[in-house]
């Protein structure tokens, strides 16, 4: 396993720039950071371009070997813990991150279709006004409201 511990590195150089949103809208491209969202994506099959791995947290075993054994199948990085703190934006990291890549998905509504909105336990009528001005801003048709 080959470790960075360099923050010049310039695979990491790139991923740091995805901080930016401009930069991430430039190459299409975003980062999640924390096992439970890199195992969701595994299991969405997100289109996953690099996941980086702390080693500080495989050698205190804070990544399960079941996760471990799953992320081995995609691009990984291993980085000393200097160079995750680099690329990380949260306070307290778990030793892991994934580059995604944005998906084209631009689906349309189809303002044909039956739309229900339910309402439960609203307290205050101007939430009442919002929420039924915001439903007549995209044309969704009433029929009835309960």
């Amino acid at each position: 396993m080959h470790v960075i511990t360099s923050k010049d590195n310039e695979i990491i150089k790139n991923i740091r720039k995805l901080k930016d949103k401009k930069y991430r809208e430039l190459n299409n491209k975003y980062l999640i950071e924390g096992i439970k969202l890199i195992e969701e994506a595994i299991e969405e099959n997100a289109k996953i371009d690099t996941i980086v791995v702390c080693e500080d947290c495989i050698e205190n075993k804070a990544i399960e070997q079941k996760l471990l054994y799953e992320i081995a199948k995609y691009n990984c990085l291993y980085v000393s813990e200097k160079v995750f703190s680099a690329v990380t934006e949260v306070t307290n990291p778990q030793g892991i991150l994934a580059v995604i890549e944005k998906e084209d998905k631009k689906e349309d509504i189809d303002y044909n279709q039956d739309v229900i909105v339910v309402l439960d336990g609203i307290q205050d009528p101007g939430n009442l006004g919002t929420i039924l001005r915001t439903v007549d801003s995209v044309r969704v048709k009433s029929n009835n409201y309960i």
